[in-house]
């Protein structure tokens, strides 16, 4: 990132560089903690780790701010780690490898950790220089965000001072959010028999690849494919042809659009060649489906190693409808904000085990309205009981409900119009920030949430736009200064 270094956020580029250098995808947060906490010491900065790992860090106002309002400055820890099938890389051991493509920075075939780590290196390049101007500062950077916002829900009451929060997760600049949505997991698991194959028979696998998935809250109204979904429905289109299942699979994460899914099959010797012109019929069909949002969508078949099991019939037809029928997607709008998304769910990850024959299934909710995610999480229930499921809802977060009083929000709209000339989108994102769980154990929190472009999160196509991150520093040093 040497070219970085002579942007207006240079500063924050270095750590964001460092960021990238240590591994911390979700639940494996320890070494970039230990960093921290190691640089915190370092700069004599006072720094200590909650019970769930939360690190709290604290500034001393500059001089002549010291009676202002304490804020905190809050970014999470974690990324998302997900890559393509023949990319070799561990999320655990090796660095993120960066590279520029005109005014964006990507990953090489990986997320790239924009998702928060912009967010996170701000608040380290705040920390680190004496020559900004701000009243009392604390910083709260949260653990596993992205796998259950575990780190929000252990914070505990009292732990901060701070009067306002400054949330650094959005992923739009120029857009200021106000609020956000609440979300809830639904786990199925669904038992399935099997039996002997006909050893005469012979075996292929089928294979979707190439989807651009996403985040499956911010990305949901892009009319991109959900591989899961598509698997199932390619299945369904075959039936002309007798086959039986073998295994079906998919997707990795349930706050990520699935981009890969797969499935094996086996067949009569003599229905090879319709089978391999269908699934070609079928993958033309898919192009054309999704041109305007999966360019690369790719519908392959194999032929593999005839195994000794298939899905018996009942249990084949239950998993495919199940599947096939499955709510996925925008259910609602927001009507009070333009091309927001108030509800939707994302049929996100489908796993098969052999051992205690289930298929488990996990479904990501998502909505503005507690009422409508009620419901929806009751319809969606029952969906998975009809095909005897077992269900458990858990990790439920609420919503963070806009305030349009926010004297935060008017302190950052006033320092946006003075430093671009326009005035900043008031907005409520459809995805999970952390302020919803904070404004239950810190009711008194003005909070306000803002960031540089990111597009496409939670996907190996995730890129940060590089002049947004100038003006997303340049907005967050004029509002600490501004904040009496």
């Amino acid at each position: 990132m040497q070219s970085l270094q002579s942007s207006i956020a240079s500063a924050l580029w270095s750590y964001f560089s460092i960021i990238c250098s240590i591994p911390h995808p979700s639940k494996h947060e320890d070494k970039i903690s230990n960093w921290i906490l190691t640089w915190a010491k370092e700069k004599r900065i006072h720094c200590v780790q909650d019970h769930a790992g939360n690190l709290i860090l604290n500034k001393s106002a500059s001089s002549e701010y010291e009676h202002n309002t304490p804020v905190i400055l809050q970014a999470h820890l974690d990324m998302v780690p997900q890559k393509n099938n023949d990319v070799e890389h561990d999320f655990q051991t090796d660095a993120i490898q960066t590279e520029i493509k005109g005014d964006w920075l990507h990953a090489k075939n990986t997320t790239l950790g924009a998702d928060n780590g912009i967010g996170m290196a701000s608040c380290l390049a705040v920390l680190a220089d004496n020559t900004l101007k701000h009243g009392p500062l604390e910083v709260l950077l949260t653990t596993c965000e992205e796998a259950g916002m575990i780190g929000a829900f252990g914070l505990k009451t009292g732990a901060l001072k701070g009067k306002i929060l400054l949330n650094t997760d959005s992923e739009d600049e120029g857009e200021l959010y106000v609020g956000c949505a609440g979300g809830i997991n639904i786990n199925s698991s669904i038992s399935f028999d099997m039996m002997a194959i006909d050893s005469t028979h012979i075996a292929f696998q089928i294979s979707l690849t190439g989807l651009k998935g996403g985040h499956s809250g911010c990305d949901i109204h892009l009319g991109r494919a959900n591989a899961i979904k598509v698997i199932a429905s390619t299945l369904i289109n075959i039936d002309t042809i007798p086959f039986s299942l073998v295994n079906i699979q998919g997707g990795s994460l349930r706050n990520a659009i699935p981009r890969e899914a797969s499935a094996k099959i086996v067949c009569r010797k003599k229905d090879k060649k319709n089978l391999e012109e269908l699934i070609d019929n079928l993958n033309i069909e898919l192009i054309n489906q999704f041109s305007n949002s999966e360019e690369n969508l790719s519908l392959t078949i194999t032929s593999i190693n005839l195994p000794k099991y298939v899905l018996t019939n009942s249990s084949q037809k239950n998993i495919l409808t199940c599947l096939n029928e499955c709510q996925n997607g925008i259910y609602s709008m927001d009507n009070n904000f333009t091309d927001v998304v108030q509800t939707s769910s994302n049929l996100g990850v489908l796993t098969q085990d052999n051992e205690t024959k289930e298929f488990k299934i996990k479904v990501l909710l998502r909505s503005q309205v507690a009422v409508e995610k009620d419901n929806m999480s009751t319809t969606i229930r029952a969906h998975f009981e009809k095909f005897n499921a077992k269900v458990i809802l858990d990790g439920e977060y609420p919503g963070w409900e806009p305030n349009m009083d926010s004297a935060i929000y008017k302190v950052m709209e006033a320092q946006y119009k003075k430093l671009f000339n326009k005035t900043p989108k008031t907005m409520v994102i459809h995805a999970g920030l952390e302020c919803g769980l904070f404004s239950k154990k810190y009711p008194e929190w003005d909070m306000i949430s803002f960031g540089p472009t990111i597009m496409f999160p939670h996907s190996p196509d995730e890129k940060v736009n590089i002049s947004t991150v100038d003006k997303f520093w340049q907005l967050l040093i004029a509002t600490l200064a501004a904040i009496e």
